[in-house]
């Protein structure tokens, strides 16, 4: 069974938490270019401004204006951030991170802690992050800064996010909403609103979502923030395409792109090209589905933003997979994982590697699966990353019965289980109850077989997930037909098969 991965915008407050305010540097010129650095990241992407960032740290240099230096430092490593190179980024925050300690700049010091934690973060070191950005939050209420910590709060719920642990996020994520409403900061109140809808939308409670993205949609709208409006738009229309709301999501994404260019956003631009042709795959229309990937692909490719490529290529796999072509597929999660591997991106290696384990399935090469599921499953571990964790351990309890390694199976169908269950992650829940159904049915446990059925049933229905449902729908056929109960297998057949044509 596939795992689909919802897209989501994880906004980073960089105002907050990566740019720190221009601090009177002494030569105006300096000043200028650090101005039209910003701007030009803001409107044309890293790779543009990374040159003007460099002259202004030069000026900076040559005027001996340490703090502009260091502030400057800090935007260099942001862009290279972006463009992927996080060793290189860790370089540059960790040098500014140094001078603004010797300046004695705790505020500008916690502001650094911050940014060093999201770029752990990309680099799928979250113990690191965690560290770095707690410290940020312990100066920021030493401090009083009620901004600085409502950022950082922010962040360190991006790491939560990714580790799957999402009572934590969002835990983080209410206490940065109270302050970033005390501050009557509306734009950091935007930015969290919408993360809080990322998670209910990893959670697959795709209505909890839609609430938290419109509120954050009539904030961007009310203060005219446009790259903000698409990335709420573009959220929203993953919302609606989780329930089914095909056409309506096409229209969303269709307003959403033309905000992202009207704002010369280019990843988001090439997010919601992906969310197009997720959309287009859903109703058949595969040419056009997979020109829409093609040019997300494009678009991140020219941008340089080889993190979000990574993500790219993985889906495209997944469609080539869908449509039957394993040669294509694999050549895309190959060169995924050999682009995560580069750039150090631990978690972008994790999920292509249970992709690959995807495709050796539908290959029925059960073992070549079961062995790319427990590496991936390893590296998981490895980096406390409980929602690829808990994703491995789903599609192992669905590969051992194929080996008939039935105890292996259940066993990691139960830990699925429980770690979703105490994460709160109500679809991986469900997935979990449909591969131990599987489990148990295959052994003729019938009964377990059903109660497992049903209780995944019921979670989906809460949930308004479809595809999930008629799987659930059609494994209930499949038991109680084994069972003798034919009538009610029919039953079960004909919901499986009304729930495909809705």
């Amino acid at each position: 069974m596939d795992r689909e991965r919802p897209l989501i915008v994880l906004t980073l407050a960089l105002g907050l938490a990566l740019v720190a305010p221009s601090l009177r540097p002494q030569g105006e010129s300096a000043d200028e270019t650090l101005a039209r650095a910003r701007q030009a990241y803001t409107e044309q992407g890293p790779e543009a401004a990374l040159p003007l960032f460099e002259r202004a740290l030069d000026m900076y240099r040559k005027a001996a204006d340490r703090r502009g230096e260091a502030i400057v430092l800090g935007h260099i490593g942001n862009c290279h951030k972006r463009l992927g190179d996080l060793s290189r980024a860790l370089e540059y925050v960790n040098e500014a991170l140094t001078m603004k300690r010797e300046l004695g700049d705790k505020l500008e010091e916690g502001k650094t802690l911050s940014h060093l934690g999201l770029v752990y973060w990309e680099m799928g070191d979250y113990r690191q992050a965690i560290e770095h950005l707690t410290r940020s939050i312990s100066l920021a209420r030493e401090l009083g800064d009620q901004q600085l910590e409502a950022a950082a709060l922010n962040n360190l719920s991006l790491v939560y996010d990714e580790q799957g642990d999402y009572r934590r996020s969002l835990e983080q994520y209410q206490r940065a909403l109270e302050l970033h409403r005390a501050t009557h900061f509306q734009e950091g109140e935007s930015a969290t609103l919408g993360n809080i809808g990322g998670v209910y939308l990893l959670l697959g409670q795709f209505r909890e979502a839609l609430r938290y993205y419109q509120q954050a949609l009539a904030i961007s709208e009310a203060l005219k923030l446009k790259a903000s409006a698409s990335q709420d738009l573009g959220n929203i229309a993953m919302c609606q395409l989780g329930l089914g709301q095909v056409e309506v999501a096409m229209n969303t994404f269709d307003r959403a792109l033309a905000l992202a260019r009207e704002a010369g956003i280019r990843k988001e631009e090439a997010d919601w090209h992906k969310g197009k042709g997720e959309a287009l795959f859903r109703i058949g229309k595969y040419n056009l589905a997979l020109e829409q990937y093609g040019q997300a692909l494009e678009v991140y490719e020219r941008a340089g933003l080889r993190r979000e490529l990574i993500e790219a290529l993985n889906d495209l796999g997944n469609v080539h997979a869908l449509l039957g072509d394993a040669a294509s597929a694999e050549k895309e999660f190959r060169r995924a994982v050999a682009l995560a591997r580069q750039l150090g991106h631990s978690r972008g290696v994790t999920f292509n590697l249970i992709s690959l384990g995807n495709l050796e399935w539908r290959r029925r090469r059960f073992e070549e699966a079961a062995a790319l599921y427990s590496e991936a499953l390893a590296r998981a571990r490895e980096a406390d990353d409980r929602a690829h964790i808990t994703a491995c351990l789903i599609q192992l309890a669905l590969t051992e019965p194929e080996l008939n390694r039935f105890d292996a199976a259940l066993q990691a169908g139960e830990d699925a289980l429980q770690l979703a269950r105490h994460e709160g992650t109500r679809l991986a829940e469900a997935e979990a109850l449909y591969a131990l159904g599987e489990a148990e049915r295959r052994q003729g446990r019938f009964e377990t077989a059903l109660e497992r059925n049903a209780a995944g049933e019921e979670i989906v229905r809460s949930l308004g997930e479809p595809e999930l449902g008629w799987r659930l729908a059609y494994s209930r056929g499949l038991a109680l037909e084994q069972a003798g109960r034919l009538e009610d297998a029919v039953a079960a057949y004909q919901r499986a098969v009304s729930i495909i044509e809705a």
